[in-house]
């Protein structure tokens, strides 16, 4: 201990105190929640019609995704904001692998023009 100089010390100190604060804070101050979707908001293209797309479980899907209905390319997630529906940002690119015309949209990046009719479930 005698070649230890101070500033080697105070560094030592700082490295424990960081470390102690870091696993307070992470480790286990649990406060911090991670929260997962259980259902995602999808929308057909075509029609405007609402489909929700039951996340939970093990089975994984491509979007876009076809029309339980029709059977067509044709579901995109979309997000309400104030009332109206938009595409998921993300999203919009998977437009030119829709394969039915885009009537709901006019302009990707403005409201979309959603059905009335109640959201369809699919699991």
């Amino acid at each position: 201990m005698e070649n230890v100089k101070p500033w080697q010390i105070i560094l030592i100190v700082i490295a424990f105190a960081v470390l102690g604060f870091s696993l307070l804070k992470f480790g286990f101050g649990g406060s911090i929640e991670s929260q997962m979707a259980d259902e995602m908001m999808l929308m057909d293209v075509q029609t405007g019609q609402l489909y929700v797309r039951d996340l939970s479980g093990k089975k994984t899907f491509i979007i876009p995704e076809r029309n339980p209905d029709s059977n067509e390319i044709a579901l995109l997630p979309v997000f309400e904001l104030d009332g109206e529906w938009f595409l998921i940002e993300r999203y919009v690119q998977s437009l030119e692998q829709v394969s039915v015309p885009k009537d709901a949209i006019s302009d990707p990046q403005g409201p979309l023009k959603v059905s009335d009719a109640k959201p369809i479930k699919i699991k």
